[in-house]
């Protein structure tokens, strides 16, 4: 009775096909199919695929598909014999240091020390508590006693009355009087760097630009004075002794007074 392995090659033989042709007619590596027909189980793929590649040749060869699946003996297949370590040497563990004596230790420790401080603190209440018995009884017998330790006063200063001395009155200062300026007086300091133009009394004084931190006065005017600057807000004002509003735009502005 022929194997699986000869009958597909018998049956491709007389089909007069190659393996070559066979594989590019059933899209299956060759490498499978000569394992297949040689029986090679260790070559083929796992049997879940070996499966459909046998089912794809057999119906390819004109062979019964189911048939040839069940003389595939899958369990035939050898597995690799896996390779023994040598146990590995016992390497004696340290002991640990147990944790429960430690631990009761160190409690045993931390209640002595809480004892220490408690006792301590009860002999110095007890030493308070009779020093305060002791001072009560001697007051109650022969009256206020002087606390020990204290010193008498041997004299006690008297402090006499010092004159008050007589405060003279302070002179109130003189009002000096405000010169009365008879036109109009402009002046004009520059923040920033500004071009400034000036007529007084229909008569132009200044025409240039004025570098920051400048003071300016412009001649006393009788009648009339006009002043333009290209920032409003880098000249500050003053008119006769009175400071103007200070301009907060940027644009040019024209200011005039008349008398």
């Amino acid at each position: 009775m022929w194997t699986l392995g000869e009958t597909l090659r018998q049956a491709r033989l007389d089909k007069g096909v190659s393996l070559a042709d066979a594989a590019r007619d059933t899209r299956i590596r060759r490498s499978y199919l000569e394992a297949l027909e040689g029986e090679d189980l260790a070559t083929l793929p796992p049997p879940v695929y070996t499966r459909g590649f046998l089912r794809t040749y057999a119906e390819y060869l004109g062979l019964n598909a189911q048939a040839m699946v069940d003389l595939y003996q899958p369990s035939a297949r050898r597995e690799p014999t896996p390779t023994l370590r040598p146990a590995v040497a016992h390497v004696p563990l340290p002991r640990s240091i147990p944790v429960r004596p430690v631990l009761y230790g160190l409690g045993g420790i931390a209640f002595l020390l809480l004892f220490g401080f408690a006792w301590n603190w009860y002999q110095d209440v007890q030493h308070t508590l009779n020093q305060s018995d002791a001072a009560l009884r001697q007051q109650a017998r022969f009256g206020t006693p002087t606390p020990i330790g204290a010193r008498l006063p041997t004299s006690i200063p008297v402090l006499l009355p010092t004159p008050t001395p007589t405060l003279q009155p302070t002179p109130e200062p003189t009002a000096t009087p405000t010169a009365v300026i008879d036109g109009i007086l402009v002046e004009f300091r520059t923040s920033a760097r500004v071009y400034v133009e000036a007529a007084v009394d229909g008569k132009q004084v200044v025409a240039e630009t004025v570098a920051a931190g400048t003071d300016r006065q412009l001649p006393l005017a009788q009648s009339t004075v006009i002043m333009r600057a290209s920032n409003g807000s880098a000249v500050d004002v003053t008119v006769n002794g009175t400071h103007q509003d200070p301009q907060t735009v940027t644009n040019p502005v024209e200011l005039s007074w008349r008398r």
